[in-house]
């Protein structure tokens, strides 16, 4: 037995000691929830833990500055978009005023509206700024490359002339002169169209040392077309020789009974005819069943009547002496007799004074003829002259009785009729000569030749912009790390940058001018609209990104420097337990030396 050192009391106070370190850690978890709160907790835990700090520290800001960023571009496509709509209006009113319905006033008063909004556009781009940057009318451009160019280019085009030769037939006086080959008409006309069309597109670019830049294409082209025009007409009237201009021909209307006398491009001079048709006292309407075919000699056509077997084939015949003889041959298929009755009127050549077969003058008044075979009638007019002759000798049946109408001052008519009895299934044929024809005019052939010479000149002028340029940017820095940034590109939108500053309806604006290059404003604003849409895109995307990270990394970090509050206090209950054990052990253990004082007092 020893008092020098107490050896178990050393030992427990030992643990003791230990144990309350540990039950005081323990507790220092359990009132901060963390299981690192000094490196000596976890010394390579508290480096990750810390950089993770950093990182989403780092992350928590750039999502705020890619929000910044997106302000920004939206501040600045809001600004855009309203520039857009004051072109779209100025594009509305070029388009009005390129109306010819509107006076100089009237285009006066778009062009003043045209002017304010184009004041308007350089008011908005030199207004629309972000925190105090302006976004929309830089001039700090950096130029990489100008290889814009400028060139003018005319050509001349005269085609040759192909005169266009015109021919009429000509019924003139008698006596009437021919004519030589001889101007009639000339004239010179000058005429000038411009088009426009143009092309802008903005392309991104990389630049030499990896810098991010911008290529700006645009083609202006403005073709002006001046095109002269001599046309000169000649005349020429010849004699026609061709025997057709006098020969009679005749033309029926189709479905009716009227046939109309003379040459083919005089119709009518010699006359026309009429026909009706009464069956059994009936008046019968016409109805064809068959004609020939136009030009056929002699021509024909079958007529028949309704509710009847009476038919007719009339057939016309024109002879050598320039005449036509017509031929009637009805047919009548009833099983009784048929009476029929066929009238003609005839309307001789206009102005007629009318003959008898003796050459007397027919008197004023109506004159009646029974049997009228053997008689020929001559009528003389003032523009052709035309016979009527009815002979028996045709081989036919001379009309019943013929009645001439000579009205004093007045236009001759002839009525002749065939008032007869056709037995059952028998046949009959009627027939007269009406002709000889002759024209008392001459006939001549003009010639109208046109001649139209062209001279057309074209002026092309091509201005092409392509410049590489960088803009001047705004650095979003997007990451918590280095070089984790995204560059937003400013843009001037001026209107002298868009083209638009002389733009208008009036001098000196060059009228036809001003929609090409208002449509060429558009595009560009389009073009840098669909760029900052993109980079809007991106950043969104981006603020998706770090979003995701900040809650990955948090998850980790968690991990490491959080504590588990359940395991912690079951450490905690553990080193309280052992702590108050030791606590006993040692009052034990400093009762042991109180044996030796036994021993002592003995």
């Amino acid at each position: 037995m020893i008092i020098s050192h107490n050896l178990a009391a050393t030992s427990t106070h030992r643990r003791i000691q230990e144990n309350a370190r540990n039950s005081s850690s323990h507790l220092q978890k359990l009132s901060s929830g963390q299981r690192i709160d000094s490196a000596s907790d976890d010394a390579a835990g508290l480096a990750i833990s810390e950089k993770m700090r950093a990182q989403i520290r780092g992350l928590d800001q750039a999502n705020r500055n890619i929000q910044d960023g997106i302000s920004l571009v939206q501040t600045a496509e809001g600004g855009l978009q309203e520039i857009s709509a004051i072109l779209q209006r100025q594009r509305e009113l070029v388009v009005q005023g390129l109306n010819d319905t509107y006076t100089t006033n009237d285009r006066q008063m778009i062009e003043s509206e045209i002017k304010e909004l184009t004041n308007e556009i350089n008011h908005i781009s030199q207004g629309t700024s972000y925190n105090t940057i302006n976004l929309l009318a830089r001039d700090d451009y950096e130029i990489l490359a100008d290889r814009s160019s400028s060139s003018t280019n005319t050509s001349l085009t005269e085609p040759p002339t192909i005169p266009t030769i015109q021919k009429t037939v000509v019924y003139a006086p008698p006596g009437t002169p021919p004519e030589a080959r001889h101007l009639i008409s000339h004239s010179n006309t000058s005429s000038t169209t411009q088009t426009h069309t143009n092309t802008n597109v903005i392309t991104p670019i990389t630049s030499q040392d990896s810098r991010q830049g911008y290529n700006e294409y645009s083609v202006d082209t403005y073709t002006t077309t001046k095109t002269d025009t001599e046309r000169s007409v000649y005349e020429t009237l010849a004699p026609a020789t061709d025997p057709q201009y006098s020969a009679p021909d005749y033309w029926h209307a189709s479905g009716t009974n009227t046939t109309w006398f003379g040459p083919k491009t005089l119709g009518r001079v010699y006359g026309t005819m009429s026909e009706n048709v009464e069956v059994d006292g009936m008046m019968q309407p016409v109805q064809y069943t068959s004609r020939s075919n136009a030009g056929t000699v002699p021509a024909w056509d079958h007529m028949w009547f309704p509710n009847s077997e009476v038919s007719i084939k009339r057939i016309r015949t024109i002879l050598p002496d320039n005449s036509m003889q017509i031929e009637y041959i009805i047919n009548n298929g009833n099983p009784t007799d048929t009476n029929l009755k066929l009238s003609n009127l005839i309307n001789p050549p206009d102005n007629s004074v009318m003959t008898d077969a003796n050459g007397l003058l027919i008197p004023n008044g109506v004159t009646s003829i029974n049997s009228p075979s053997g008689n020929t009638y001559t009528m003389t007019g003032t523009e052709a002259n035309a016979s009527i002759t009815f002979d028996n000798s045709l081989g036919s049946l001379s009309p019943t009785q013929l009645a001439i109408h000579n009205p004093a001052g007045g236009q001759p008519t002839i009525n002749f009729d065939w008032d007869v009895n056709i037995p059952s299934q028998s046949s009959l044929t009627f027939a007269f000569k009406y002709g000889p024809f002759s024209l008392n005019l001459d006939v001549f052939e003009r010639t109208n030749e046109t001649e139209v010479s062209t001279r057309i000149e074209t002026t092309t002028n091509v201005e092409i912009k392509d410049i590489d340029y960088i803009t001047p940017k705004l650095t979003v820095q997007a990451g918590a790390n280095q070089g984790q940034h995204m560059d937003i590109p400013l843009f001037n939108v001026q209107a002298d940058e868009l083209g638009i500053t002389t733009m208008g309806l009036l001098p000196p604006s060059i009228q036809e001018q001003a929609l090409s290059r208002v449509d060429k404003a558009i595009s560009k604003i389009s073009s840098i609209r669909g760029i900052y849409g993109a980079i809007q895109n991106r950043m969104e995307h981006a603020l998706n990104n770090t979003s995701n990270a900040t809650e990955n990394l948090s998850n980790a970090e968690s991990r490491i420097r959080d504590a588990d509050m359940a395991k912690e206090m079951l450490e905690y209950t553990k080193s309280n337990i052992l702590l108050q054990a030791a606590q006993a052990m040692l009052t034990q253990s400093n009762q042991s030396p109180q044996s030796v004082l036994q021993l002592l007092h003995q």
